[in-house]
């Protein structure tokens, strides 16, 4: 039987305690035992979240510019920061509520760009690497478009030469990432900025991930190939605030060239009774809290801050790096141009690297699953300087159990990262 709603109120402090033992069994990310979904850059920015987010929790960013004047001030005030940092001297764009959202928003973009300059086209298709993230099936399914995927190179990273045999006349836009979620390296994007301009295609780049941090990892001297509006034929990015922005849950942005791009974005209908109804984003609700942490970490942090937060990642994700490859048996899958790492074993015919993922697991380590190649994954954060000797030995030893008792893996096992 469902729980009715309780009949009378209880206080807010039996609650309060109700609500904190329900994460006893949560991954505990706060001791670095997490690969992803907590971006963390320490407990003073976490107190700018919560105050800034407090502040307008109630404010509508559906109403910002009109009823709010406040955030719309705050909002074009990020897209301006992070134009800066993303080489988009004439870039425009909006905060969204996550990564999906952006994507979702900036392939819609692509399709109505493409009504309009490609009207002949009437099952358009979007060719994008293997190791783009789901998210563009996702809004391929709501859009009516056809993502076609294309196998990696050697190298991990988008094949352009096999995404332009891809091709055809239904094609509307290319997609690459900076950096792909399972691999952590940069796609070819200047190649496929050249192949855009010259087959007249929409690009987005999926920079989600590393839009907000390969700009700081590129200033410490680390390679990070070009991926920005620096290059000419790059449509839209999209770069999440929540990631390596540091901001509160959920904030993204989505930015376009230019404003006659961005004009694409915006849903506006007319036939109702209160007259012109126009939406750039997906909800009509938006958090104003979002917008304003946005804001607030960001002139918290200003660009030495950002640079300090990275040059601690960084330099941890080298040590992580370098403790995975002296773990005999082990190796890093790929050249990583940001803090996404992806190691597994260095013979994947005949050791099982779901096997020692499955040991991992055993011991409360939350790591993200792979399966081509078969390994893990994880995305590097401030928690993981605690736990960095105990990952490294830990996992040390279960790729030591899993090679000596040729351990496999579930075959049941869901097919899940």
């Amino acid at each position: 039987m469902r729980p009715a709603l309780p009949e009378h109120g209880r206080p807010w402090a039996e609650i309060k305690d109700e609500m904190s033992g329900f994460s006893t069994n949560d991954v505990k990310w706060r001791e670095g035992r997490h690969a992803f979904h907590v971006w963390y850059g320490g407990d003073d920015i976490f107190e700018v979240q919560r105050e800034s987010y407090a502040m307008y929790m109630q404010e509508n960013g559906g109403g910002a510019g009109k009823t709010f004047k406040s955030l719309k001030i705050m909002e074009d005030a990020v897209i301006d920061y992070a134009a800066g940092l993303l080489q988009g001297k004439t870039a425009v764009g909006h905060i969204t509520s996550g990564g999906s959202e952006s994507i979702f928003v900036a392939l819609k973009a692509a399709r109505d760009w493409a009504r309009k300059h490609k009207p002949e086209i009437t099952s358009p298709e979007v060719v994008i690497p293997f190791s783009g993230h789901p998210t563009f099936n996702r809004a391929a399914e709501y859009l009516g478009l056809t993502i076609v995927r294309v196998p990696v190179a050697t190298d991990l990273r988008g094949d352009v030469p096999a995404m332009e045999a891809a091709i055809t006349a239904n094609t509307i836009a290319l997609v690459g990432s900076a950096v792909c979620f399972p691999y952590g390296v940069v796609d070819p994007i200047s190649d496929l900025s050249a192949l855009a301009q010259r087959k007249n295609l929409w690009l987005h780049v999926d920079a989600c991930i590393a839009g907000l941090q390969a700009p700081f990892a590129r200033e410490l001297g680390y390679e990070v190939p070009d991926f920005d509006f620096s290059l000419p034929g790059v449509s839209s990015i999209s770069a999440d605030m929540h990631k390596y922005g540091f901001g509160a849950k959920g904030s993204s942005l989505v930015l376009y060239a230019n404003a006659e791009l961005a004009s694409f974005q915006p849903f506006n209908f007319y036939d109702w009774p209160l007259g012109q109804f126009s939406n750039p984003n997906v909800a009509s609700t938006r958090p104003g809290g979002s917008i304003a942490s946005s804001y607030a970490v960001m002139n918290y942090l200003g660009h030495d801050g950002y640079l300090a937060l990275n040059k601690r990642l960084m330099n941890l994700r080298d040590e992580i790096m370098a403790g995975i490859n002296a773990i005999p048996g082990l190796t890093i899958n790929s050249t990583p141009h940001s803090l996404i790492i992806s190691f597994g074993p260095s013979d994947q015919e005949n050791v099982d690297g779901l096997a020692i993922y499955d040991e991992m697991a055993k011991r409360d380590w939350y790591l993200g699953r792979s399966y081509q190649p078969r390994g893990m994954m994880m995305g590097i954060s401030l928690p993981h300087e605690l736990s960095k000797a105990k990952l490294l030995a830990d996992l040390a030893e279960c790729t030591e159990q899993v090679i000596r008792t040729h351990q496999k893996s579930d075959p049941n096992a869901p097919l899940t990262y």
